[in-house]
């Protein structure tokens, strides 16, 4: 258990959750507004959906590992 957790201890950097947030943030702003522009709303709720979802879970995770375990 010990080897999983300083395997995610190491995986778990800061350009990773810069990454996750860079995503997330394109995801729920320029997607959201192509999609819905392109009038397929179904589409865009699912995309903001999803990159708030990643966008808290990414925070999470790295705050999780780092100052929590």
């Amino acid at each position: 258990m010990e080897a999983v957790l300083q395997k995610a201890k190491s995986f778990a950097t800061m350009y990773l959750l810069l990454i996750i947030i860079g995503t997330s943030l394109f995801s729920i702003f320029v997607d959201y507004r192509a999609l819905k522009k392109k009038k397929l709303k179904r589409e865009a709720k699912l995309c903001r959906g999803l990159g708030y979802i990643s966008l808290i879970a990414g925070v999470t995770f790295y705050v999780v590992i780092n100052y929590v375990l």
